[in-house]
């Protein structure tokens, strides 16, 4: 597999990050993702902006030569050079003392829908305070320490919460719950990440489906009563989630929706 590393493309094995750019590996980077399908980008001016709006949140300088272009070509190179047309696209910006540098690497998921069993449960030992850095794809340690709840419990999600014991976000998307016709998902406030797969989903839920959709703040009690339970997640895609403890759930309308909302984008 090959990646860019600063408008260089070169063999995986052979990226070498210097201690030099030791802001790497305190953490001190953004990230976004996008999504390829049929040799086109998805949504990919939402997640050009939501890269620059990460930068200035962390204070990274933005160079004038991060232009939309500049990223669109990079990687539309590493998809010919990788031969890879459909899957998740990460770009990682990371602060150096003067320019700062740019990785654009695919990720494994290629496909958008895990229809994979998937067991997730409530993580009760660290919280989210909701804040304008927690909202951003950024080093989070909580997501970690997550995944390696996760990975011992022979989980593959979990819910976090918020100081208010209420659904903040899961570790790598947000929440949603459908009961019947209406579709339930928190705010932003309530510690969600913020997303351009959200934003996007959102005007495809409204425009081009029956269902009703609600922002509302989410108890962990209400996942009991679901219908279903999915994540939409940038990095991942969308997730069902067949069980939660004791109570399994469905995923056809999940199912449903994913195929039509990657109809959606792709004619976007």
């Amino acid at each position: 597999m090959k990646v860019i590393f600063n408008q260089e493309i070169i063999k995986e094995k052979d990226l070498l990050i210097g201690y030099n750019q030791k802001k790497y590996f305190s953490g001190d980077f953004v990230n976004v993702y996008c999504w390829v399908f049929q040799h086109r980008l998805i949504f990919w001016e939402d997640v050009y902006f939501q890269l620059m709006a990460n930068m200035r949140k962390m204070r990274i300088s933005i160079p004038m030569s991060y232009t939309p272009q500049m990223f669109e070509n990079h990687i539309k190179l590493l998809c010919k050079e990788n031969e890879i047309y459909k899957g998740c696209i990460k770009i990682t910006v990371f602060r150096n003392l003067n320019t700062p540098s740019f990785i654009i690497e695919f990720l494994p998921y290629k496909d958008f829908f895990i229809s994979a069993d998937n067991k997730m449960e409530v993580y009760k030992d660290i919280i989210i305070s909701p804040s304008l850095l927690s909202a951003i794809s950024i080093f989070h340690p909580i997501n970690l320490i997550a995944e390696q709840y996760a990975m011992e419990n022979q989980l593959q999600e979990v819910i976090l919460l918020n100081g208010e014991k209420r659904i903040s976000r899961s570790i790598f998307g947000n929440i949603f719950l459908v009961n019947n016709n209406v579709i339930l998902s928190n705010p932003n406030s309530e510690g969600a990440f913020i997303s351009c797969l959200k934003k996007n989903f959102l005007v495809f839920l409204r425009q081009k489906t029956e269902f009703i959709y609600k922002e509302e703040c989410i108890s962990p009690f209400q996942t009991q009563s679901a219908n279903e339970i999915f994540i939409l997640s940038d990095q991942k895609g969308i997730i069902p989630i067949n069980k939660i403890r004791k109570t399994t759930f469905n995923t056809e309308i999940t199912h449903y929706l994913a195929k039509k909302f990657i109809g959606y984008a792709l004619n976007a």
